[in-house]
């Protein structure tokens, strides 16, 4: 007689599991940190160019702008280029492993193929996100000057970056899904990154785009995945720290449920065309 383990056993057996595979991807990410260091001169340089760009602005405007002044304005730059600087390309990884054929090793694995790879983007997306956030805020800081932060909302902000972590993932993996059918899927990923970009808030707070597009933008879930977070990094609230998250939780039911099911239509196009 076979004995079957407890449900909750089961998931904590599941879980530890695919903690273990985010773990040696932020070892294998932590073994490069001089790279990722030296990956971030191209930040330094955006926030330079920005910082000039809004003094003369703020200087022809005003010292506030739409409730933002210059050093919130240019944190508010270095929340969103963490966020996205700290992606790795998941979509390159999965398009080889179609093309290449390594699917297929993958399937055999005793693990799911999209909860490998998430737990493996979250691992090297946190030391990315670590040293995107220590060199941009000590170039902000240095620029700038700090401003006011509230680190009893560390706890919630962490979990907000989580969570618009795996909107991203699951966004950016169903791109690259994509490629069970198409022979290079970096043109869409373009096509899609650079609307997320536009759209979500990348680099000025959408409260500052023109009335028609701010009703665009809050019907589509791009500023939830870069914009809100950074929102919230410079003007911190517990009341809008949920709205986020219940939308956040809402669009990734959305995306989770069209990301497997590409995987599953593109696995059973595998299957029957034997690999």
């Amino acid at each position: 007689m076979i004995a079957h383990a407890a449900p909750g056993r089961r998931v904590w057996r599941i879980a530890r599991k695919y903690a273990e595979v985010c773990r040696i991807a932020l070892r294998s990410a932590w073994a490069y940190i001089w790279n990722q260091l030296l990956s971030t001169l191209f930040l330094v340089v955006v926030l330079y160019v920005f910082v000039q760009l809004w003094r003369v602005t703020f200087a022809a405007q005003g010292a506030v702008i739409d409730g933002y002044t210059l050093p919130e304005m240019i944190w508010y730059l270095v929340a969103t280029e963490a966020i996205i600087l700290s992606f790795p390309r998941v979509h390159a990884v999965l398009e080889q492993e179609v093309k290449g054929g390594d699917l297929a090793l993958r399937l055999s694995k005793p693990y799911a193929y999209l909860g490998f790879h998430y737990a493996t983007f979250l691992g090297e997306a946190l030391v990315k996100l670590a040293v995107m956030l220590l060199v941009g805020g000590t170039t902000a800081r240095l620029m700038v000057g700090p401003i006011p932060f509230r680190w009893e909302a560390a706890p919630v902000l962490l979990l907000l970056y989580l969570t618009t972590h795996a909107l991203n993932f699951f966004y950016i993996a169903a791109v690259g899904l994509l490629a069970f059918w198409v022979e290079e899927v970096i043109g869409l990923h373009l096509l899609f990154d650079k609307l997320k970009w536009i759209l979500g808030g990348m680099l000025i707070p959408v409260q500052l785009y023109p009335e028609a597009v701010r009703r665009l933008v809050d019907w589509l879930p791009f500023r939830h995945m870069i914009g809100g977070p950074a929102e919230l990094f410079v003007h911190f609230s517990w009341s809008g720290a949920a709205e986020l998250l219940l939308n956040q939780a809402l669009w990734l039911a959305v995306f989770g449920l069209v990301c497997a099911g590409i995987y599953r239509r593109g696995v059973r196009r595998v299957d029957l065309n034997g690999g």
